[in-house]
């Protein structure tokens, strides 16, 4: 890839996650099928490119790189044995045990130069003559984020009743995701349904247009950027150094990332423009050092940290560091508006004739407190980009660490940039504001309510953080 083409390839979209439904995901697929004398599940797993780096190093035993042919059985033989016990399938309430049958593994390409994992087994229990109510449970991978499914359908001669799920799926096994389900991808566990005699089913409706995995699926540019096969040249290094940093900084444009709590307090908090760089700064350096600490936990501690786990883990705390900061703001500085009103108030009350500034007070005597900065900049960077992280791994697993780190840091200079460039816009936006001929009481609450703006904004972090971890219903 030269530099024309990076170009290229910055222009066409902005990070995009490799995987339809994440880099972290593992989506599962269970579809059933009941014959006259047996039912049958097509059992499909779909890991995207972190879950199958792990999955893949553990199945690689003699740590040659390659995954041979005695290595891909007795991960099939493993994985058939754990899937049939994580599933649970009954009929009238009597256990059918299900017997792993053909089974195969797939490693499509990912991002970053590094593989996703498909694997399905076809599992088979006998029909007994009495036929009821059947119930599937799907335990397996309980806990990972991801894609789950079930279907059910019937051949000649029977038909299912009252079924829970659908006869076809929406995913082609796993195969294509639709677009408008990416956001909210289906989490079914169970399903239920009665067998009876009756006509067979009609012939199964088309699956909509999808977003494809494996080699066709939409591509993440960052990645592409490390998974380069061509010789790293001087002038392909910068180059991809500046694409880099310019998918960082419009990743920064996407939602979140903290851009009305870096406006909020700065506003409030009469910040400089030396205070916006410095934000800046900081981070750049929390979301570098956040990617090398994730990935270093995916190649070390993997079987003890699950990193998906992580991040929600990693946005409340955050969102929690946001929210004291904004609620000790907004503490200083009304305590501030308090004591100047009651000055105020004393000074004319005793006749005294004081001149009066329409400064807004910060609270506190407070101009910027440094403390406070670093920590809104720690919370700014807290999060690392999943994306990042892919280059991490596949930097690691094609020998281009140096090249890959580099990357992670130009990626993390762009995002910080951006937030740079909107403190330092209300900054000077501030001034202005200054220079109009606001004055009175509502003037002198601006700064407490920057400071509300901001205990809000990390609230709403934490409620997603919540959500996302289970523990809230819905996020906000």
């Amino acid at each position: 890839m030269n530099g024309r083409s990076l170009i290229f390839a910055l222009g066409l979209s902005a990070v995009a996650e490799a995987h339809p439904l994440g880099n972290f995901t593992i989506n599962r697929y269970a579809g059933l099928r009941v014959d006259p004398t047996r039912l049958a599940v097509r059992y499909v797993v779909d890991m995207a490119e972190i879950p199958a780096f792990q999955a893949i190093s553990s199945i690689d035993r003699n740590g040659n790189g390659i995954v041979d042919a005695d290595e891909r059985d007795g991960y099939l033989a493993r994985m058939a044995g754990e899937l049939a016990r994580g599933l649970s399938l009954t009929i009238d309430g009597a256990a059918l045990a299900l017997t792993p049958g053909p089974a195969t593994l797939e490693l499509p390409p990912g991002a970053g130069g590094l593989p996703t994992l498909r694997l399905e087994v076809l599992f088979a229990a006998p029909l007994p003559a009495a036929r009821g109510a059947v119930e599937l449970r799907d335990r397996n991978f309980a806990g990972r984020p991801g894609w789950q499914e079930i279907v059910a359908d019937s051949g000649e001669g029977l038909a299912l009743i009252d079924s829970t799920v659908p006869r076809t799926d929406r995913s082609d096994a796993l195969r294509a995701y639709p677009a408008d389900q990416l956001q909210s991808p289906p989490q079914v566990t169970e399903a239920r349904f009665r067998i009876a005699a009756g006509a067979g089913p009609g012939p199964a409706p088309r699956a909509p247009a999808a977003a494809r995995v494996g080699a066709s699926r939409f591509s993440d540019r960052l990645t592409e950027l490390v998974a380069s096969r061509a010789p790293l040249g001087l002038r392909l290094v910068l180059t991809s150094l500046l694409v880099a940093a310019g998918l960082g900084a419009l990743h920064a444009l996407g939602p979140g990332h903290g851009k009305t709590i870096v406006g909020a307090y700065l506003v409030g908090a009469h910040g400089t423009a030396r205070h916006a760089l410095v934000l800046g700064l900081v981070v750049t350096a929390t979301h570098t050092l956040g990617v090398y600490l994730l990935g270093v936990v995916t190649l070390a501690a993997s079987h003890y940290v699950l990193p998906e786990r992580l991040f929600p883990w990693l946005s409340a705390c955050a969102g929690l560091l946001v929210v004291a900061i904004g609620t000790s703001l907004a503490a200083s500085r009304l305590g501030a508006v308090l004591d100047a009103e009651h000055e105020h108030a004393h000074s004319h009350g005793g006749g005294h004739h004081h001149g009066h500034s329409h400064e807004l007070p910060t609270g506190g005597g407070e101009r910027l407190a440094w403390r406070r900065l670093l920590a809104l900049g720690v919370s700014g960077g807290l999060l690392p980009c999943p994306s990042a992280l892919v280059v991490m791994l596949g930097a690691v697993a094609l020998g281009r660490v140096a090249f890959g780190l580099l990357l992670i840091v130009a990626f993390s200079v762009g995002l910080a940039a951006v937030l740079t460039g909107i403190g330092l816009a209300f900054v000077y936006a501030r001034r202005w504001f200054d220079r109009l001929p606001v004055g009175g009481r509502l003037a002198r609450y601006v700064p407490v309510a920057s400071a509300l703006v901001v205990s809000l904004a990390g609230l709403l972090i934490v409620a997603q953080a919540l959500a996302q971890l289970g523990l809230l219903r819905a996020a906000t």
